[in-house]
């Protein structure tokens, strides 16, 4: 397939008038050359405010460049479903309407891929907290040994995961009919990008690449919202969790150590939670721990105690 651009960036936009203007000015602004080299798709997901406004003056400054979408409400799963039809990039990046990217990323990147082609369909960038927060992820330290390549089936980097999708840039052509689940609330993002990830269980690191990951002062984490909703609890143990274990076992013939790892970093945040109680009544209460007990039996006891990425579960449970 001949691309137009190297790479696209989908946006679903929802209430975010108050940040989207430096959203979109940290990608037009790349220092790889915006109208030669980057497509915007921006996929208005029936947001209430202003937002239109500015991503028409944005359509009207790059008319060749930008595609703009306006769709009713489906939420961010549905929204990115919608943009990936549009895509003209070689390479994808879902990117939310909040944050923003170093002015240098996209260069990194791009050169990354054009050394390591055909070794890896992911490559990712840092995240870094702005705005309430400024610090790395909890997850930065993978990029400890600098830019690499790394073979996540190689038993001394189980450690390695990737849990955001918007630091990420997938090949295209390795998206195929995988789609993000739009009737997964929570780890929809996790879930597309590891059964990607899974087709080639290698993944790229740039550390010189960075996206700023906003953490808003106006409001508390998502995390601590999610704990409020019985879908975390209920949904995602079922449509992610075991979801991802099940296809590892279709691919592989068993839970491969990445997998194992994805999993086990993500329902650690469900252990020592008080909510719980609060959030479920007593069936459905027996029926979380009944799933959490099928999903911990798919994972190595070495997985979530030495593991650097779940040290504090034990803390948890």
């Amino acid at each position: 397939m001949v691309y137009k651009y190297k790479i696209s960036v989908i946006i679903p936009v929802y209430n975010v008038e108050e940040y989207l203007e430096e959203t979109l000015e940290s990608i037009v602004n790349q220092s790889i050359g915006f109208k030669r080299n980057i497509q915007l798709i921006l996929v208005n997901d029936g947001s209430p405010d202003n937002s239109e406004e500015i991503c028409l003056r944005y359509k009207e400054r790059f008319p060749d460049n930008i595609i703009y979408i306006k769709k009713e409400n489906g939420g961010v799963s549905s929204a990115r479903n919608e943009g990936l039809k549009y895509v003209e990039g070689k390479y994808v990046n879902f990117f939310d309407s909040d944050d923003k990217w170093d002015i240098n990323a996209f260069s990194y990147i791009c050169r990354f891929f054009d050394k390591n082609e055909s070794k890896t369909n992911v490559v990712a960038a840092r995240d870094k907290f702005f705005d309430a927060k400024e610090d790395y992820h909890p997850l930065d330290y993978r990029f400890n040994n600098g830019t690499r390549l790394v073979d996540l089936s190689d038993e001394e980097e189980r450690s390695i995961i990737q849990s955001r999708i918007c630091p990420v840039f997938i090949k295209e052509d390795a998206i195929g009919d995988i789609r993000f689940d739009e009737n997964l609330k929570y780890g929809e993002d996790s879930l597309f990008l590891s059964k990607i990830i899974l087709k080639k269980p290698y993944i790229g690191l740039v550390k010189n690449a960075v996206s700023y990951y906003r953490r808003r002062s106006s409001g508390g984490s998502a995390i601590d919202s999610q704990k409020l909703n019985k879908s975390f609890y209920t949904d995602s143990l079922t449509n992610y969790h075991l979801e991802l274990i099940n296809y590892s076992k279709k691919l592989y013939g068993e839970v491969i150590p990445y997998v194992q790892s994805m999993v086990g970093y993500d329902i650690m945040w469900r252990f020592g939670n008080a909510n719980v109680s609060y959030v479920l009544d007593e069936e459905e209460q027996k029926e979380y721990a009944k799933r959490l007990k099928e999903i911990l039996s798919n994972i190595d006891d070495r997985i979530l105690l030495k593991n650097r990425t779940h040290r504090s579960m034990y803390r948890r449970a």
